[in-house]
């Protein structure tokens, strides 16, 4: 039994609910590349945020609806997937000192606010920046569209006359 019809459908859904989708592989991507691989510039696990915002920003804008706007999209996805990034990665790293040391909230808290305000960080300025280059991309088309001589109400009247 092949698995292509299944992974076809998975995708369209996807590309259907976008906003869910992107938030979703904001947070797999950034989470698999802080587990698998730790390494990053200013904290371990920066650049698996970055790399998952991206995709995930880029996924949720090419796959918008017409009533969505480019920039709350993107603002909205860098959002809500950074925060889930933070929850799971420092639920990740918790694992681990709950193993050595036992639970204390005191140190879910702080791994908590520390990946929170760096992931928040790395989001909004990611949802920013690709939020804004969609919204010039639509302006200039939008400004394409009506600076054309032959407007599709135009084209209308011709047909009807």
């Amino acid at each position: 039994m092949s698995s292509i019809p299944y992974i076809a459908n998975l995708y369209s859904k996807a590309k259907e609910n976008n906003l869910i989708s992107g938030i979703i592989i904001f947070d797999i991507i950034a989470f698999l590349s802080y587990a698998i691989g730790i390494i990053g510039f200013f904290y371990p696990g920066d650049i698996g945020v970055t790399f998952g915002g991206m995709v995930a920003l880029l996924f949720a804008l090419k796959n918008r609806k017409d009533h969505q706007s480019a920039f709350k999209t993107a603002m909205f996805v860098g959002l809500i997937g950074s925060i889930l990034s933070a929850i799971s990665i420092s639920a990740f790293e918790l694992v681990f000192f709950i193993l050595s040391g036992g639970f204390d909230f005191i140190i879910f808290w702080s791994f908590f606010m520390t990946f929170f305000l760096i992931t928040i960080f790395i989001g909004v300025v990611l949802g920013l920046l690709i939020g804004y280059i969609y919204y010039r991309k639509d302006r200039r088309e939008l400004k394409a569209k009506s600076n054309s001589k032959y407007t599709d109400e135009y084209l209308e009247n011709l047909l009807k006359k």
